[in-house]
């Protein structure tokens, strides 16, 4: 029997975007489950909607901020719930703003065929600034004296001191001071957020959500979703991690926390990178984009629909 695969859809901005996305994915991958996880309240997407493109919606109470530790609890509740209503041999966390950029089909048996339990992308510089230290997000009404925080924070590099005061990602306002403990947990990795994960992989994954000390530490860290799932899997001895993208992203210049919009011009590094998705597709910059890469994935599939 073909194992099973569920798509989940992590969503906060452009609902018709989302079930745009969730209806290809359906229709490259008919027997997919796709879940649409959001928490802009009943009115951004309801389940009627979500049915008609294929989806079924989570509504959460989870309100993920940038940077912190609620991304990678909204992301493990997603996978919770996923195991809960399907229990998928395999589940894909994207965002909401990715569009399929490869025959999904094909993709999963690839996939199934890899021998792995996780398909991860990993980023190998080192970052022991981001676990040394304790790191802790300003709260959004003290993040609106954003004057105030710029100068304190040009204060601590003129003064030469480590900065325990920054902007992350241009975002987030955090503020950092020495850890006691001399080693993590576990070995810190670090890598993409978006993955594609067996089903003991995310068995792991909650398990390790459970415990108090390591959600502790990850939570004290800086960006801690991009490290959690990373360092999880590869301490787990009988977990085979492959280092492969779930999804493209193109960055610009200095910039490497914000992916830049995709336009027709990204089209054949999208399809290059091996990745099943790709982002941010936003509607309008993003239509050339989707339109032509949906050409390419259907001209490929419509052989195989021959035979």
């Amino acid at each position: 029997m073909a194992e099973t695969f569920a798509y989940v859809l992590l969503c906060h901005v452009d609902a018709e975007a989302v079930l745009a996305t969730a209806r290809r994915v359906r229709e490259l991958s008919p027997s997919a489950h796709v879940l649409l996880r959001h928490a802009q309240g009943p009115g951004f997407l309801d389940a009627p909607a979500a049915r008609a493109a294929g989806a079924e919606v989570l509504l959460s109470r989870i309100r993920p901020h940038w940077g912190h530790w609620s991304l990678v609890a909204a992301q493990l509740e997603a996978l919770a719930e996923a195991r809960r209503r399907w229990d998928p041999d395999w589940t894909v966390v994207v965002s909401g703003q990715d569009h399929p950029v490869r025959d999904l089909a094909a993709w999963e048996g690839e996939v199934v065929a890899s021998g792995a339990d996780a398909l991860l992308r990993p980023d190998e510089r080192d970052y022991d600034e981001r676990w040394r230290r304790c790191w802790h997000r300003v709260p959004a009404e003290g993040a609106a004296a954003t004057t105030l925080l710029r100068a304190a924070a040009r204060l601590q590099r003129l003064g030469g001191r480590r900065a325990p005061l920054r902007l992350a990602g241009g975002r987030t306002w955090v503020f950092s001071h020495p850890r006691r403990e001399a080693a993590p947990p576990l070995p810190y990795r670090k890598g993409s957020f978006w993955a594609t994960l067996s089903r003991r992989a995310v068995a792991t994954l909650l398990a390790a959500g459970e415990d108090d000390a390591l959600r502790a530490f990850f939570a004290s860290t800086l960006l801690p979703d991009e490290s959690f799932a990373h360092s999880v899997l590869h301490a787990a001895p009988p977990l085979r991690v492959a280092a492969a993208p779930t999804s493209y992203t193109a960055f610009v210049g200095d910039d490497l926390a914000h992916p830049q919009p995709l336009g027709l011009g990204d089209v054949p590094a999208a399809r290059a990178s091996g990745a099943p998705f790709a982002r941010k597709v936003v509607r309008g910059p993003g239509d050339a984009f989707a339109r032509a890469v949906d050409a390419l994935v259907d001209a490929e599939r419509s052989p195989a629909r021959e035979r």
